[in-house]
């Protein structure tokens, strides 16, 4: 009995010693396995980097360069030259009814995150040829029926905006503003011999409101919208000294991709309408002073857009 006790006293000691004993083939890994002290990190997604982004420091300066090209078309345009003026369909009657091309330059500087300040140019010049069908009256000049007829429609303008942006994150932007427009009217009827002329010329500032935004996905690619309007019944708001009615609205929808954070291409829908109706207290001579012109224009461009950082 006591040989039996001291016989499992020895195994019971043995086996204890034994476990704790380090046994390499149960404590190494196996082929293709891995512990989890070893596995590497686990790559950062997308939306947290995205998110990380947000949380960064935006850059001091950034200055952006772009530009469109595309064309435009023609939805309705019409124009009176004169109280007692014929009133003019561009589109049915004058030859508007093709495509024009259609560009525009633009820079802008933001700096500290929210600021914006915007410069644009666009040009706008529609020729049309036609051949009168009735008799048409523009300032007095009365063009008979029948008559070859040339007309000029040229509208090119200057913009300067400040933009507030509520965001302040990196890819994405809700800002609101406004803008000051320098119009540069010319509206010009001609015979194609030369002999019967009526025009009409106009330069002034055009208040407007602007609002613009931007939203971007993981993938680079995103949308936006840009938005510049006033209606204007009272002078000198809408930027006439005179008894004027006068509306703007030049609204874009816009699909880019970001190459990089230097470069982005998109594409561009444009609304672009507006107009003025009342009388100017110091007409041409030969006028009496009245004008009523509204158009409604539709653009579609592709555009770029390069980018200066400096943080």
């Amino acid at each position: 009995m006591l040989r039996n006790r001291r016989a499992f006293g020895g195994w019971l000691t043995a086996a204890i010693v034994f476990s704790l004993l380090p046994v390499p083939a149960l404590a190494q890994e196996t082929e293709g396995q891995k512990s989890i002290y070893d596995m590497p990190p686990v790559e950062e997604s997308h939306i947290a980097a995205k998110y990380k982004a947000t949380l960064e420091k935006p850059p001091n300066v950034e200055w952006f360069l772009g530009a469109e090209l595309g064309f435009l078309a023609v939805a309705s345009h019409i124009v009176q030259l004169g109280n007692d003026g014929t009133r003019f369909n561009y589109r049915d009657q004058g030859g508007q009814d093709v495509l024009f091309p259609f560009f525009r330059l633009s820079t802008e500087l933001k700096f500290k995150g929210r600021h914006t300040i915007v410069f644009l140019y666009q040009p706008l010049k529609l020729s049309g040829e036609t051949v009168l069908s009735q008799e048409t009256t523009f300032d007095d000049v009365v063009f008979p029926a029948g008559t070859p007829l040339n007309s000029t429609y040229s509208f090119p303008f200057w913009r300067i905006s400040y933009l507030y942006d509520f965001l302040r994150r990196s890819g994405d932007e809700v800002s609101i503003g406004f803008s000051l427009q320098i119009r540069n009217s010319t509206i010009t009827f001609t015979s194609a011999d030369g002999t019967l002329r009526a025009d009409r010329r106009n330069i002034g500032p055009v208040p407007a409101l602007k609002f613009r935004g931007r939203w971007a996905f993981d993938s680079g690619v995103w949308w936006g919208t840009e938005i510049d309007g006033i209606y204007a019944p009272i002078s000198g708001i809408n930027g006439s000294s005179n008894e004027v009615t006068g509306a703007l609205l030049d609204a874009s929808l816009r699909v880019g991709y970001d190459f990089s954070d230097r470069v982005a291409g998109f594409f561009n829908v444009r609304y672009l309408a507006g107009g003025a109706v009342g009388t100017d207290s110091t007409p041409d001579p030969g006028s009496d002073g009245y004008t009523k012109n509204w158009l409604n224009f539709i653009t579609f461009s592709l555009g770029v857009e390069f980018r200066a950082i400096q943080r």
